[in-house]
């Protein structure tokens, strides 16, 4: 018998956008822009299909300003799309931001398409011309800056974002994604000058992931079956199926801890004396108890603290396994020896310390 205790602490997740750096090389002042961005504070549950609560979703606001040329010439129109940084990699696949409203002085187009790209996933493949709007498969969003004037430089864009169930990252993290993009000038010395290029963490979302955990026990019961002729001193190892385990999913650290109802002894019920119970260790977490070494009933045996177990479905996986200290011979005879184990699993604050990788442990 397994029970699992859960404490879920939650801490509200900020955003924010870096300013957007300009790509490099002989034309890197011909066209581009920086920008910034707000959003509204939320808590991301990985666990939770509505991963931001009841409406699923979370909002930043876009603020783009057109960088102009020495020249006379202005920045005209711009494409942009996203994607992870490195660091993130693939863990942020399935995001989905998606323009739903803008206030600029031109015009704009792309709204509704998911400009977020997976990691590996090549990019748009008609992001130039870039006085072209998305088209077909392309997904990108477009900036129509119009007149050389004060006036039209700024754009502002809202996004809604969607991250994806069981995204995979730490409790605390930054979640960055870089900007690709591509620009054309009207006017002055560069006219009909464009380029293309990206610059990093264009939009950084300084996550606090609840520290949410999932467990469960994968297998049979820990039961060695009929040891009615097993001598009293066990002339081999007779052990339970090393198959059995825990399974861990976790956003961020979680501690383990195990107790024995009957301080490892398999007991008949009613049991007076020493030919009614049955001695056993277990091996779990790398460590192995028995009676001999934690002889008090529901004292914790076995305490660890472990690292993430992160969120794939496989989990990390805990495996658990019994030996029989005494055999059956001489044992009042009865079909139902017991003991019940109790395991508790508990998320842990976000920001706990521990090198314990407890799904590196085996049995026996």
């Amino acid at each position: 018998m397994l029970s699992l205790k859960k404490i879920l602490r939650a801490l509200a997740m900020l955003m924010g956008m870096a300013a957007a750096g300009m790509a490099t090389g002989a034309q890197a002042q011909s066209c581009g822009v920086t920008g910034h961005a707000t959003a509204t504070p939320v808590v991301y549950d990985p666990f939770n299909p509505s991963a931001f609560g009841t409406s699923g979703t979370a909002n930043i606001t876009m603020t783009l300003k057109r960088i102009n040329t020495s020249g006379g010439g202005d920045t005209r129109y711009v494409n942009l799309y996203l994607r992870a940084s490195p660091q993130v990699g693939t863990r942020a696949d399935g995001t989905s931001i998606k323009a739903i409203s803008s206030s600029t002085g031109g015009t704009t187009s792309g709204f509704g398409l998911n400009i977020f790209y997976n990691y590996n996933t090549p990019g748009p493949i008609n992001l130039l011309p870039a006085n072209s709007g998305p088209a077909g498969s392309d997904r990108f969003f477009h900036i129509d800056f119009t007149g050389n004037n004060t006036g039209s430089d700024t754009a502002t864009v809202n996004f809604e974002v969607t991250l994806p169930n069981n995204l995979d990252v730490d409790a605390v993290q930054n979640l960055a994604f870089d900007a690709y993009f591509s620009c054309l000038v009207r006017g002055g010395d560069d006219n009909n000058v464009q380029q293309t290029g990206s610059f990093g963490n264009a939009v950084v979302f300084p996550i606090t992931v609840l520290s949410a955990l999932r467990t469960y026990y994968a297998g049979t019961a820990l039961d060695f079956g009929d040891i009615t002729n097993i001598p009293a001193v066990p002339p081999s190892a007779v052990r339970t199926d090393p198959g059995n385990h825990l399974v861990v999913q976790s956003s961020g650290a979680y501690s383990v801890t195990l107790s024995s109802q009957n301080a490892f002894k398999l007991k008949k019920p009613g049991a007076t004396t020493t030919n009614d119970e049955v001695r056993y260790s277990l091996k779990f977490l790398g460590d192995t108890v028995s009676n001999s070494t934690h002889p008090s009933a529901g004292q914790t045996a076995i305490s660890h603290t472990c690292i993430r177990a992160g969120l794939a479905s496989i989990g990390q996986q805990l495996p658990i396994q019994a030996t029989l200290i005494d055999g059956g011979d001489g044992k009042n005879p009865s079909p139902s020896y017991a003991d019940i184990l109790t395991v508790t699993v508990t998320p842990l604050i976000y920001n706990t310390v521990t090198t314990d990788d407890c799904g590196s442990y085996s049995v026996p």
